[in-house]
């Protein structure tokens, strides 16, 4: 009977050290950011379409915009052979600092100042206007954030985005004192 206990009494001092010493394993609960681009994509695309005051697409049939733009504040004629957006566009449309390219039929937003025309741009869920700022963007894009932020110069920041994995059109963010004052659609020659 002696010897039952002595080994019971060994077996439980053998087990209580063991889960004590299981339990003072050191823990990191820090999270790497390379953790966190590895679960991201590779690269994020604006490829839905965009609205302007959750109503009219950046671009369209020119019909749809007459409402939000009842007159242009300046028109200028068409001058670049390559850099254009619709191909038979022929004028350039400005209207509270923003830039609109249009043909007869179709219009496409070229820039648009966030600060001064108040507009608001949506994408899926995200809502881009002059409150937007730069720590939401990287909180709705991080990859971006990470991979296509430029370097800050005199308070201002730019973003690239591509429109889609087929394309070299991209669409430039630019942040002035962390808050989104434009954004940009570039689409080279």
């Amino acid at each position: 009977m002696k010897t039952i206990h002595i080994t019971l009494f060994f077996a439980i001092l053998l087990s209580t050290v063991y889960v004590s010493n299981i339990n003072t394993k050191p823990t990191d609960s820090r999270i790497k950011v390379d953790t966190i681009l590895f679960q991201q994509p590779e690269v994020e695309y604006l490829s839905e379409t965009l609205y302007i005051n959750s109503k009219y697409p950046f671009e369209g049939k020119l019909d749809a915009l007459k409402p939000l733009i009842k007159k242009a504040d300046s028109i200028r004629k068409q001058q670049d052979d390559c850099g254009y957006v619709i191909e038979d566009s022929y004028e350039i449309w400005n209207y509270l600092n923003c830039e609109i390219e249009v043909s007869k039929t179709e219009y496409a937003f070229r820039e648009i100042d966030l600060k001064s025309s108040n507009y608001t741009i949506k994408h899926k869920n995200v809502i881009f206007s002059k409150k937007y700022t730069l720590l939401n963007f990287k909180e709705d894009f991080p990859v971006s954030f990470i991979k296509n932020k430029s370097e800050e110069k005199n308070g201002i920041i730019t973003i690239n985005m591509f429109s889609h994995p087929l394309s070299d059109d991209l669409y430039i963010f630019t942040f002035r004192n962390e808050k989104l004052v434009e954004l940009r659609y570039f689409f080279p020659c």
